[in-house]
């Protein structure tokens, strides 16, 4: 009797499979080389089957044009070598804020709660303080945060007069009263010392579009918009070159009160900044981090297993870095379905406008155009600021991960034509830019691959994004998003009408309460996991692959180089850029 599809599809991948701490051999080859090519077309067939996308229906898919999958097999779920070790700290970690929530709950019945205190008494011995519970009110931190921060990837540099009228909207006498009157705005665009954080991102993502921008300030929780500006002085303060110069809590654009807030030592100053971070929070969330590395990596998840073979050697070469990546986007898209779940609690938008902020970004950027060193121009960061830390540990990966993908390619594509007869690569390549398909824009130039050296780009991209890329959006979480104040998720108060005194009560006030405070404490608290390390293949048949292994040994050699580098630079920098460091990388985007 035949076997079901899925267990045939099961003792397919069974047969391809090379069982972790054997000596076995891993043969990979193209599918025109293939001896038994109508064996390995119908095995293909009967995985294709369990791999679907969903239909780009904005009704099935919410996050539509983003292609999400819709169909995938138990085994891409979490298995127990993921899970048991993960399970300990994640068990702590709920318990523990359960707890303290009750705690502060039950005191709440008794009279008011000092909530700095309340938030500060999440953390433990077990769920240590990041150093931010201490210095967050810190002008240099505000800074720093923008370069070594949860979200490096939005500081970009005025280049002309109109740019910064369009989005600040400062004179020069409001500039010299915080800068000081030896030096103008002419003087600092001319030198490029000056930068921006512009979360006009947001904006567009508020609803309902209409001619008259939306104001989301007077409902329950509000979403800024801000726009913050940053000159640089080299050597005024050692923690960082930046310094705040003024913030603006919508974009120019909106509705007043929309008052320009300029650096100063109260509350007002304290308060503008807290809106900067709240946009920091939904921003890198959505944006920086769910879209821009879960969800590029989505579609490559989704069609490797549809068009390669598990005998392919680009299955074999990316698998290790698919691992668990649809099991932890499909826990995500359901949350960002579902009313009342951890993204309608905690973030600012309501949930629609949650999902628009991924929408938006999709708008924004192609995929090449969010290659490392193509980002880093665009916002015209690629020499300054002068010190930057995810630019220039960066940057330290892209050769040899470039190498590492040429190596590994040069061992299966040989002939002129190699790459455009391999009709497994072929479909991959259509598949993943069609829009029915991974929708992804701007994969390939002419969305067409015809050579191996693009190949070896696309792959590359792709390393990064999934491994560094990742690490430094995702680790930095627990280091930043777990301390409410530093990092809030919405705010509670809108911004002060033009008049009114903006107080130490009303700061507070603008922070969430104790209880949702707790649940984003919990939220970024258990993402701090790592389950395997970049360039460690010894559980994948990568490392069976004899051809491979002078490739594999080089990379991990570069990678220690690597290593080696940022821990010297960390040693004289304000503060240590860990999320870098090749040991703390994994191979795929797993939570």
């Amino acid at each position: 009797m035949p076997l079901p599809e899925e267990l045939y599809a099961l003792k397919v991948r069974a047969r391809y499979a090379v069982p972790a701490g054997t000596k076995g051999a891993c043969s990979p080859h193209l599918p025109q080389q293939c001896p038994h090519p109508n064996r390995r077309a119908r095995d293909l067939t009967y995985i294709r089957a369990e791999y679907a996308y969903l239909s780009q229906d904005r009704a099935v898919n919410p996050l539509s044009p983003i292609a999400v999958a819709g169909r995938f097999p138990l085994s891409e779920q979490y298995g127990l070598t993921w899970a048991l070790p993960y399970l300990p700290q994640l068990l702590r970690s709920v318990v523990d804020a359960e707890v303290k929530k009750l705690w502060y709950g039950v005191r709440g019945l008794f009279g008011p709660v000092d909530k700095l205190e309340a938030f500060a008494g999440l953390f433990s011995p077990d769920l240590p303080a990041p150093p931010e519970v201490d210095d967050w009110r810190r002008d240099a931190v505000f800074a720093r945060n923008r370069l070594d921060g949860p979200n490096p990837l939005l500081i970009s540099r005025i280049t002309d007069a109109a740019q910064l009228a369009r989005t600040v909207g400062i004179d020069d006498p409001q500039f010299q009263s915080v800068m000081g009157a030896t030096r103008s705005l002419a003087d600092e665009l001319r030198d490029g010392n000056l930068f921006v954080a512009d979360f006009q991102l947001l904006q567009r993502s508020l609803l309902p579009q209409t001619e008259h921008r939306r104001d989301s300030r007077w409902r329950a929780k509000y979403l800024p918009a801000p726009v913050a500006l940053f000159c640089q002085r080299a050597g005024v303060d050692s923690y960082c070159d930046l310094q705040p110069v003024a913030i603006r809590i919508d974009q120019t654009d909106a509705a007043p009160p929309n008052p320009l807030y300029l650096r100063g030592p109260g509350e007002d100053w304290l308060t503008a900044k807290t809106f900067v971070e709240i946009a920091e929070f939904n921003l890198q969330a959505m944006s920086s981090h769910i879209y821009r590395h879960h969800y590029l990596a989505e579609p490559f998840s989704v069609t490797t297993h549809r068009q390669l073979s598990p005998e392919h050697p680009l299955f074999v070469f990316l698998e290790p870095h698919l691992a668990y990546t649809l099991a932890v986007n499909g826990s995500a898209f359901d949350l960002l379905k579902q009313e009342g779940s951890i993204f309608d609690e905690i973030y600012a938008g309501e949930l629609c406008e949650t999902r628009a902020i991924m929408i938006e970004s999709y708008k924004q950027w192609t995929v090449r155009d969010q290659a490392l060193d193509s980002d880093l121009t665009a916002r015209g960061v690629d020499s300054a600021p002068r010190e930057y830390p995810f630019r220039d540990d960066g940057r330290l990966w892209l050769e040899p991960l470039q190498r590492f993908v040429e190596d590994y390619l040069k061992l299966y594509y040989h002939a002129i034509g190699d790459v455009q007869n391999d009709w497994e690569l072929q479909a991959w390549a259509r598949e993943l830019v069609a829009p029915d398909g991974g929708n992804l824009r701007g994969l390939f130039e002419g969305d067409e691959l015809v050579s191996v050296s693009q190949l070896a780009g696309v792959l590359a991209q792709f390393l990064f994004t999934v491994g560094p890329g990742h690490a430094a959006v995702h680790y930095p979480q627990t280091d930043y998003f777990t301390y409410i104040p530093a990092f809030p998720g919405a705010a509670y108060r809108p911004p002060a009408a033009a008049g009114d005194p903006i107080t130490n009560d009303r700061f507070l006030a603008t922070l969430p309460s104790i209880s949702v405070g707790a649940d984003q404490f919990l939220n970024n608290q258990i993402a701090n996991y790592r389950f395997d390390r970049f360039g460690d293949y010894s559980a994948w048949p990568l490392s069976h692959v004899a051809a491979a292994q002078p490739a594999i040994a080089r990379l991990r050699q570069e990678l220690a180089g690597i290593e080696e580098t940022i821990t010297a630079r960390n040693r004289t920098r304000p503060r240590p850029y860990t999320y870098l460091l090749p040991s703390l990388v994994p191979n795929s985007i797993n939570i």
